[in-house]
C-alpha cells in the first residue's frame, strides 16, 4: 500500500506545470522565476549583475552592448582595471563621459594572446553602445572569455560560435534566432554555463580559473548580518559581497573562494528548483503524520520545522500543510490558511494550475491540491491551505477550518501575506493606505453582486516589553530562532541586522507569538515616540522692579523649543526652569495650558569622535550602540544655527557633542 501511495504521489509530481508562482523569489521582486532567481543570485555574489535604480532585474527585458560588456568584464574579475580605461574615447559613439566607457574600452582591447578582445567595434568605427546585444554576439563574447577564437569557429559567424558554444555547454539550456536579441534572464543563463565550461585546451573549469572552488557541500545558511556563508560539513566562509537573497540556501554545489572570501556558490547540476517538495501532505489530525512516508518515500529521519522554527511530529495540528526537501531531508510544516473569494483559475475548474485570488494574484497550486481544488468554481468562498513558499496545497469550505493569516501593510499602503515564517511579497492586491505599518488578519468575501473585498483588520499584541537583543527577549517572551522584524519602513531584518542593543516598547507597535510562546514577528514603528518632540530650548523671562521692595522679580517664564527643520513649539508660558540651549525631549499639548505634558532633558555624551560612526544609521559609544534617525536635527554652535542635514554636519568636522534619549540620538550640536 506504502508503495502504490508513492507511486500516485510521484505520478503527480511529474505532471506538475511548472507555472510560476506570482511571488518574488530572492532578492528582485520581479523575480519569480526559480531557476532564474538562483543563476541571478550566483551571478550577483561575484559582482556580475545588479538591479535597476528601482531595485528590480527587469529579466524579460533586452540587454544593450554596453551591459553585457559590463557583466563580462565582472566575470573575468577585471572590473578593477575599468579605472585606467575611462579616460579615452576609442569608438565615437562612445565618450568618455559614458558610464560604460571603460568596460567597453577594456572590452575592445586586447591583451596580448593570453587576454583577446572580447567584443569589437562596427565596420564605420562605432560601437553601438545602447544597440541590444544579439544572442550570437553574447555567445561570442564569452566562448572568447572561454579562451577560444575566429579560427575555432571555422570562420562562419555567428554560426560557427553557436556551433562552439553547443559543444561546450555554453549555450545548453538555451536556444535562439542567433541575430535576436536575448533578455536579461538568458543571459544570467549563459554566464552560470559559463562558469561550468572547461577553458579551451585545459582541462579546468572557467570558474577554476577564477578562484578556489572547493568539494560538493550543502549551503546551510547565509548570515547577512556577520556577513557569513556556512555550509553542511561545518566550514564557514566570509562573504566577499553581501545580498540579501536566499534561493540557494540548501543546495548542493561548491564554495568558490578568492582571497579568502567567497567569490560565488555554484550550485550543482540538476538543483535548479523550489527548495520544498512539489507535493504536499495535509495533516488531518493533531500530532498526525499520515502521508508522510508517501511524501518521503519511506525516509523517516527527516527534520521538521514549522513556520521556520525546529520542531516535533507532536507539534504538528489539523490543516497543517507539509512539503518535504530531499536533498536536505527536512520536512518543511506551514499553519498559514486565509479565508478568499475565489476569482478565477487557469486552465480549468477541474485541473488548477493557477488560482486567481486575493485581489487579482495568481497563486500556483501544488498538483495534489487539485482534487480538493475541484470541488470549488470561480466565485465560491472557500479557505485555501498554503505551503511555506506561498502555494495552494488544498482548499476546503469556509467553517471547515478557520482562517488564521495575518498580512503585514507597508507604508505605502500594499500588503504582503506572512506566511511560513516569511513575507510573500505582491500576494495581496489592492491597497490599504489606513493599515499601513500595521500587521492585521485578512480575510476576503463578496455579498451579493457587490465586489469582493478583501478585509485587513490590525491587531493589537498582548506581548509588551522591551527588546533586548543581547538576551534574546522581548519583555519577559523569548524570541523564536527565527523571529521576523519589519521595520517602519517595511524592511524584512533579521535579529543581527539591529543596531540598537535595546528597542523601547513604545516603538513596537505589533508582536505575535508561536504555538511554543516565542515571539516570531515583531514590527517596529518609526523611532520619533508619538507625541514626542526634540529641540533645543529657548527661555525668555521678564522681570520687573517690584515698587514695595524695590528688587527684581520675575514676571513670567516663557519657553520656545526649536526643532530646527521639524519647526518649533511656539512661545508658551512655562514653569520649567530650562537653560536656552539645553536639548530636550519634550510631549506638547495643543489644548491649551499647561502645553507640555513633560519636558525632559536629554542625555549627552560628549566629544564623539569620528571614528565612532557606523555609516549614518549608528555610533558606538562606550560599548553600546545608538541609533540615527534620517530626521535627527544638527545645530552649529560657532554660527548659532542649523545644519540642513547630517550630511552637512559631519562634514563640518570638529568636535560632535550628542543628545539621546531611549538608545536613540534626538540631536547633534558641532563646534569647530
Amino acid at each position: 500500500m506504502r508503495k502504490k501511495i508513492f507511486a500516485a504521489v510521484l505520478a503527480l509530481a511529474l505532471v506538475l506545470s511548472l507555472t510560476p508562482a506570482a511571488f518574488a523569489l530572492g532578492v528582485f521582486a520581479d523575480v519569480t522565476n526559480a531557476a532564474v532567481a538562483q543563476n541571478v543570485e550566483v551571478l550577483q555574489l561575484m559582482g556580475v549583475i545588479g538591479g535597476d535604480e528601482n531595485g528590480l532585474f527587469r529579466p524579460g527585458s533586452n540587454l544593450t552592448r554596453a551591459e553585457f560588456c559590463k557583466m563580462a568584464i565582472e566575470l573575468q574579475g577585471r572590473g578593477d582595471q575599468v579605472v585606467r580605461y575611462r579616460s579615452r574615447t576609442v569608438f565615437p559613439d562612445v565618450r568618455a563621459a559614458h558610464w560604460a566607457s571603460g568596460y567597453i574600452n577594456l572590452a575592445t582591447t586586447a591583451s596580448g594572446e593570453s587576454m583577446p578582445a572580447l567584443m569589437h567595434g562596427n565596420p564605420d568605427g562605432s560601437f553601438a553602445p545602447g544597440r541590444n546585444i544579439t544572442y550570437g554576439e553574447a555567445v561570442t563574447v564569452l566562448a572568447r572569455a572561454l579562451g577560444y577564437t575566429d579560427k575555432d569557429s571555422g570562420g562562419v559567424w555567428p554560426q560557427g560560435y553557436i556551433d562552439l558554444g553547443a559543444a561546450c555547454g555554453l549555450t545548453k539550456g538555451l536556444s535562439n534566432d542567433p541575430n535576436g536579441a536575448i533578455t536579461r534572464a538568458q543571459a544570467a543563463q549563459l554566464f552560470v554555463n559559463a562558469l561550468r565550461c572547461e577553458v579551451k585546451d585545459s582541462a579546468k573549469l572557467y570558474v577554476e580559473a577564477l578562484g578556489s572552488v572547493g568539494d560538493e557541500t550543502t549551503l546551510r545558511a547565509v548570515d547577512f548580518s556577520n556577513g557569513k556563508l556556512r555550509t553542511a560539513d561545518g566550514k564557514e566562509y566570509e562573504l566577499g559581497k553581501v545580498l540579501a537573497g536566499t534561493t540557494l540556501v540548501g543546495r548542493k554545489g561548491r564554495v568558490v573562494t578568492k582571497d579568502d572570501k567567497v567569490l560565488t556558490f555554484l550550485p550543482s547540476t540538476g538543483t535548479t528548483g523550489a527548495t520544498v517538495s512539489d507535493a504536499a501532505i495535509i495533516v488531518r489530525a493533531d500530532g498526525s503524520t499520515d502521508g508522510f512516508d508517501a511524501l518521503t518515500g519511506g525516509v523517516t529521519d527527516y527534520t521538521i520545522y514549522k513556520n521556520g522554527v525546529r520542531t516535533t511530529r507532536s507539534a504538528l495540528k489539523r490543516w497543517d500543510v507539509a512539503t518535504y526537501n530531499a536533498e536536505r531531508n527536512i520536512l518543511t510544516v506551514c499553519d498559514t490558511r486565509v479565508t478568499v473569494y475565489y476569482e478565477n483559475c487557469d486552465p480549468s475548474p477541474s485541473a488548477p494550475t493557477t488560482v486567481t485570488t486575493l485581489g487579482g494574484v495568481a497563486y500556483a497550486v501544488v498538483t495534489t491540491a487539485q482534487q480538493s481544488l475541484s470541488a470549488f468554481k470561480p466565485g465560491q468562498q472557500m479557505v485555501i491551505l498554503l505551503t511555506a513558499d506561498g502555494r495552494i496545497a488544498g482548499a476546503v469550505e469556509t467553517g471547515t477550518a478557520s482562517s488564521n493569516a495575518y498580512a503585514y501593510v507597508d507604508g505605502d499602503g500594499k500588503a504582503s501575506l506572512i506566511c511560513g515564517g516569511a513575507v510573500l511579497s505582491g500576494s495581496v492586491g489592492g491597497t490599504f493606505s489606513e493599515q499601513a505599518g500595521k500587521v492585521g488578519r485578512i480575510s476576503q468575501s463578496k455579498t451579493g453582486t457587490a465586489e469582493a473585498k478583501i478585509y485587513i483588520s490590525a491587531q493589537t499584541s498582548g506581548t509588551r516589553g522591551i527588546l533586548d537583543v543581547t538576551t534574546r527577549t522581548l519583555g519577559n517572551a523569548k524570541l523564536a530562532d527565527n523571529v521576523m522584524i519589519i521595520s517602519a519602513d517595511g524592511k524584512l531584518l533579521s535579529l543581527g541586522e539591529l543596531t540598537e542593543q535595546s528597542i523601547p516598547a513604545d516603538r513596537i507597535t505589533y508582536v505575535h507569538t508561536n504555538g511554543s510562546d516565542q515571539v516570531d514577528i515583531i514590527v517596529l514603528g518609526d523611532e520619533t515616540v508619538k507625541g514626542e518632540i526634540y529641540g533645543r530650548v529657548v527661555m525668555d523671562e521678564t522681570w520687573y522692579t517690584d515698587p514695595k521692595t524695590g528688587k527684581q522679580t520675575l514676571g513670567s517664564r516663557q519657553i520656545t523649543i526649536d526643532c530646527g527643520a521639524n519647526g518649533s513649539t511656539g512661545t508658551h508660558e512655562t514653569g520649567y526652569t530650562l537653560s536656552t540651549g539645553t536639548f530636550v525631549a519634550a510631549k506638547y499639548n495643543k489644548n491649551g495650558p499647561p502645553y507640555f505634558d513633560y519636558i525632559q532633558p536629554l542625555t549627552k555624551l560628549s566629544n564623539v569622535p569620528a571614528s565612532a560612526w557606523v555609516g549614518d544609521t549608528a555610533v558606538v559609544v562606550g560599548g553600546r550602540t545608538y541609533s540615527v534617525p534620517a530626521s535627527v536635527i544638527c545645530w552649529n554652535r560657532d554660527i548659532r544655527d542649523w545644519f540642513k542635514d547630517l550630511e552637512t554636519a559631519k562634514a563640518y568636522g570638529g568636535t560632535m557633542d550628542l543628545y539621546v534619549k531611549d538608545g536613540v540620538v534626538r540631536a547633534i550640536e558641532v563646534r569647530a
